[in-house]
This record gives structure tokens, C-alpha cells and sequence, in this order.
């Protein structure tokens, strides 16, 4: 049976990871000094590359012989863009869906504008397989390639461009926020690291079509979701709604991909609005 066969740490250290990271971010408000607005995005930045990249690549590298299960090697370029660009064909126009809840006096913080996200949402979970499935699936990537941590350097330097250009153009620093530190940060964490393990733990047992996938993929979208609600005080709780049902539409592209690229790069597509608000 799988499960006798699996080991501890594909379930039980992946969910301590999640709650230590809940953690530092509602502590890392607390630290008792007076930052300036400059050096507390530094301090934002590094603390969410140190978390959702930084640690999860080190747990794999020390912990995991078969690292290409988890999504870290990214195969050609040009079909992960491809399935990106598929997926936010519906997925993009989806988000009109936050300039009607706003115009309607909802929000995403309340249970109204969550759920009528949740269903715009569903809609995209529904379609997104219908209108990927002629591209190319891959269950893993095991070919090893340095392409993470080029990425992964990309994250540091998106730190040094914030204070540096944190007067004069913000805008820039904050799409690169949006790829390298939340794209890249939370998909290695949550599809890269937890599904993956938890993939290894369950067993990949559903298929929709040609893409295989598990519980590993339900359970790491509801630790997304409930993250999302979590890191603030008092919990968001309908914000955990909404991102639940993105963190099921993030987890199908990383299992249709094979590696967390695609799952990345539409993450990223998805959040570049915000990088153009209250600027």
C-alpha cells in the first residue's frame, strides 16, 4: 500500500514548512525596529524569497534523491509558454470579474465578492482543460537543468531593483515582485514543494483527459487558500475561498506541465494588474 510505503516526510514535514512560514509572516510586522517604507519592501521581499524559495529548494536538495518530482527543472521554454498563454486566454479575462464585485461595493475580504470570484474561477478551472488539451503533458522532468536557480537569482536582484528604484519607478520592482518573488515563490512552494509531496505520499490516482493528478493537488490548493487567509490578522477567511479555487486551476497547469513553469508563468500573468495599482 502507498501509504505504508511513503514516508513521513512527504506529508507530515511539508505541513509543518506551510505552518512555520504562517508564522514568520505574521511575525516579521512585530520585529522591533523603525523601518523606512524603502527598507521595509526589502525587508517584505527577502523574507518571502527566503521562505516560499529559498527553503523549499533546500529541503528538496538535502531531502529528495528524485528532485525532477518536483517540477524544479523546466523542460522547453516554448510549451510551458504555450500552455501559459492557453490558460490565461481565459483565465486573463476572468479578472473582470474584481472591477464588478468592486463596482457592486464587494470586495474580496467579504463572503459576496468571494464567492462571486469563486464562481468566475470555476468557470476557468471547468474550460482550462477543454482548451489545453492538444498541448503536450508531462508527468515529471527529469532532465536536470540550472534554470531555477537562474530564476532564483532573478529573485535577489528584484530585491535590489526595488531599493533602488523605489522613488523614481516603482512600477518596475513590482512586475518583477509579481514573476520572480510571488510567481516563481509560491508555486515552488505550494505545486513545486507541497503538491509534489504530497503527490508522493497519495499516489496520483484521477486523470482528467491526458493529466494526471491526485489529492496532492486538493490538498496543496487548500493550504494555499487557507495561507492566504491566515497571514492576516483578524483571518481573511473569504479571501481562503477564492484562492482555493486558483490554487486548483495553478495545481492542474504544474500536472499538465510537469514542472512548475507554466504554473509560474500564468501565476505571474494573472497578478500583473496589481503591480499597476496604487502606484
Amino acid at each position: 500500500m502507498l501509504i505504508k510505503r511513503a514516508n513521513g516526510k512527504d506529508l507530515i514535514l511539508p505541513i509543518l514548512i506551510w505552518a512555520g512560514i504562517i508564522v514568520v509572516f505574521l511575525n516579521v510586522k512585530n520585529i522591533p525596529f523603525d523601518f523606512t517604507d524603502e527598507q521595509n519592501i526589502e525587508l517584505r521581499y527577502l523574507v518571502k524569497i527566503v521562505m516560499t524559495i529559498i527553503a523549499p529548494l533546500t529541503i528538496i536538495y538535502i531531502f529528495y534523491k528524485n528532485k525532477g518530482d518536483f517540477g524544479i527543472y523546466f523542460p522547453k521554454l516554448s510549451d510551458s509558454f504555450k500552455l501559459s498563454i492557453r490558460a490565461y486566454m481565459i483565465g486573463g479575462p476572468a479578472g473582470i470579474t474584481f472591477m464588478i464585485i468592486g463596482f457592486l461595493g464587494w470586495s474580496f475580504a467579504d463572503w459576496y465578492g468571494s464567492i462571486t470570484l469563486s464562481i468566475a474561477y470555476l468557470v476557468v478551472l471547468y474550460f482550462i482543460p477543454k482548451i489545453t488539451h492538444k498541448l503536450p503533458s508531462r508527468d515529471s522532468v527529469i532532465k536536470p537543468n540550472n534554470s531555477i536557480i537562474i530564476f532564483t537569482l532573478f529573485s535577489l536582484l528584484t530585491c535590489c531593483i526595488a531599493y533602488l528604484t523605489y522613488e523614481y519607478i516603482p512600477v518596475i520592482s513590482k512586475i518583477l515582485y509579481f514573476i520572480f518573488i510571488v510567481g516563481l515563490g509560491e508555486e515552488l512552494l505550494f505545486r513545486g514543494y507541497l503538491q509534489s509531496s504530497f503527490n508522493r505520499y497519495f499516489g496520483k490516482s484521477f486523470n482528467i483527459g491526458n493529466v494526471k493528478f491526485g489529492w496532492g493537488l486538493i490538498l496543496a490548493a487548500l493550504l494555499f487558500g487557507m495561507m492566504h487567509a491566515l497571514v492576516t490578522v483578524p483571518p481573511t477567511w473569504p479571501w481562503a475561498l477564492f484562492t482555493f479555487i486558483l490554487g486548483l486551476i495553478l495545481g492542474f497547469i504544474r500536472e499538465k506541465d510537469g514542472s512548475i513553469l507554466s504554473a509560474v508563468l500564468l501565476h505571474a500573468m494573472l497578478d500583473m494588474p496589481l503591480a499597476f495599482i496604487n502606484l
